[in-house]
Parts: structure tokens; C-alpha cells; sequence
């Protein structure tokens, strides 16, 4: 199964209604998504080899799966945080 489940700390805000989890669906986005993810954190400053390992790009990646601006996935405590960009990055680093 794609999807995975984290449970936050603190709410977040999804269409105006406070969640205490979200769901990663990795099946809801598309290679374009990605792509465009890629050109955002570019234009951000990101110089790494491959964004995959940047952190940023994993915040970005999964902004855009749960429908919610960046900055509201940067602003988690930083526990949701890092459960949210590694469950991205495992899903861009792994094979399937």
C-alpha cells in the first residue's frame, strides 16, 4: 500500500479544518509533480546532486500530496516534521 498515515502533535490546517494526522499518497501525484516540485526548490537555492536527499524537496513533495502550502509542513513541530520528509524521502529513495 502507498498511503501512510502519520499522526501529528499539533493540528494542521487542511481546507480549513484541523487535522491530527495526515495521509502520504504517494499514488496522488503524478512524475509532472515531481517535476515541479524539482523546479521550486531549484529556484529556492537547493544545489544538491539530486533533490531527492534534500530535505526542502521532501517538504515540497509532500505539501503538494496533502494539499496544503509548504510552509504549513515546515512550521510542524519539528518531530512531525521529520516523520513527514522521511516517509517522502523513503518513498523517493526506495526502490518499488
Amino acid at each position: 500500500k502507498m498511503a501512510k498515515i502519520i499522526k501529528l502533535s499539533k493540528p494542521l490546517k487542511i481546507n480549513g479544518q484541523a487535522v491530527n494526522e495526515v495521509e502520504l499518497d504517494f499514488n496522488k501525484i503524478t512524475g509532472t509533480t515531481l517535476l515541479a516540485a524539482e523546479r521550486e526548490v531549484r529556484m529556492l537555492g537547493e544545489e544538491s546532486m539530486s533533490v531527492f536527499v534534500s530535505m526542502q524537496y521532501q517538504a515540497i513533495v509532500a505539501s503538494k500530496i496533502i494539499g496544503v502550502p509548504v510552509e504549513d509542513i515546515t512550521e510542524l513541530p519539528g518531530n512531525d516534521f521529520k516523520n513527514i520528509v522521511l516517509s517522502v524521502a523513503n518513498f523517493l529513495l526506495t526502490p518499488a
